[in-house]
This record gives C-alpha cells, structure tokens and sequence, in this order.
C-alpha cells in the first residue's frame, strides 16, 4: 500500500520566529531612541553649562565697572565709606565682601593700554597669574571664579572743543558739554565646573569730575 506524504500545517514555529524577529527590532529601536535621549540631554546640559558660564563673565564686567568707579573716586580705595574695604594678610583688598582686588593693582585706574595686551609673549589674560581683581574673593583652587583686567587710555569727548570755543564767546554752554574722558577696555574670564571658560571684553567710559566723593565701597 502507497503512503502519500502529507505536508504538515503546524506553522507554531514560524510564530516563534516571526515574534523573536519583532522583539528584537523592538529593542533596536528602544536602543537608538535611549541614546539619541541621552545625547540630547548631554546637548541641553552643555548648552546650560556654557550660558551659564558666559553671564558669570559678563557680571564680572559689572562687577569691574563698579569697583573701576570707586579706585578712580578713592586712590588706593583709602578713605572710608558705606560697605567695607577689608585688607587681608596678602595686602590684597576685598570690598564689602564680594570682590578683591589684587596688592600691586591698588591704582588700576591707573592701567594705561598695553598693561597686559603689550606684554612679551603676549601670555593669555586675565588668568589666575594676570588680574586686577577676582570674585569671589576667597575661592579655592578648581572651584568657579572669574578673573578681571582693567586697560585704559584718556580721551577728549568728541565735539568738546567746539563747545568750548562757543562758550568763550557767550554763544554756548561752554566746557560743561564736553571734556576729558577715560576709556577703558574691561576683560573677564570666567572658570566654571566642568572646565568650562568664558572670556569677554566690554568698552566702558569714565567722565572725568563726576566722581562719587563719598567713597561708597557697598557693590
């Protein structure tokens, strides 16, 4: 008697196969999205690290400005005044607690163009070997600070002297339009965490004879 073969229907196998396959794009998948996810958080953070870093810099310049005003007001920030200008062991300057001002830069009004820029081999600043002043002023080493320098040369207002030849001749207002002015260029260099760094440079201008003659050292 001839046996005729019958193919058999049992398709539990393919099943298996077809589910494995299926598991196994799954997790492709859920593998290429968790390292995209990762990569983008790593991008967030170190988008925040770096703004972060940049506005520590740029109050630094703030900072400069404020304590710029009050060197050229008080020489050697010698007269008293509202806050405090604290002098510690080094000789160094900490006024009203929030930033210090380095032993050998007591009259860094006084910092012509080229006190750092024109130096030889023209070393990097400000830095931890070139500065004015510093916040905050009681950093350890490896801990967030920012470094600033101070350059500045005197200036005529523009104009002044044609407002000071029409006040000779009772046709203006004089000298008092114009006049002498300081202008200075303030760098900043932040160190933040994760060896982050942010250096910036503003231009900032001093009328002479408006200074504040009360020596207020409250920043």
């Amino acid at each position: 008697m001839t046996r005729i073969p019958r193919q058999s229907n049992n398709e539990e196998g393919f099943i298996l196969v077809a589910a494995l396959m299926i598991m196994l794009i799954l997790t492709i998948m859920g593998i290429a999205m968790n390292n995209n996810t990762t990569t983008e958080i790593q991008v967030a953070a170190n988008d925040r690290l770096h703004k972060q870093t940049f506005y520590e810099a740029d109050g630094g310049t703030e900072f400069a400005a404020e304590v710029l005003e009050q060197n050229i007001a008080c020489v050697n920030f010698s007269s008293g005044g509202v806050g405090s200008a604290v002098l510690n062991a080094a000789g160094d300057i900490t006024l009203d607690g929030n930033i210090a001002v380095d032993s050998g830069r007591l009259q860094l009004w006084q910092n012509v163009i080229g006190t750092y820029s024109g130096l030889a081999g023209n070393p990097p600043y400000p830095s931890d070997a070139l500065r004015d002043m510093w916040l905050p002023p009681d950093f350890v080493a490896g801990q967030p600070h920012t470094n600033i320098t101070v350059e500045g040369i005197a200036d005529l207002s523009a104009g002044s002297s044609i407002i000071f030849g029409a006040g000779y001749l009772g046709l203006g207002r004089s000298m008092s339009a114009g006049g002498v002015t300081l202008e200075y260029e303030i760098d900043a260099q932040h160190i933040g965490s994760s060896n982050s760094e942010s250096l910036i440079r503003v231009q900032y201008r001093h009328v002479v004879g408006r200074e504040d003659p009360f020596c207020r050292y409250d920043i």
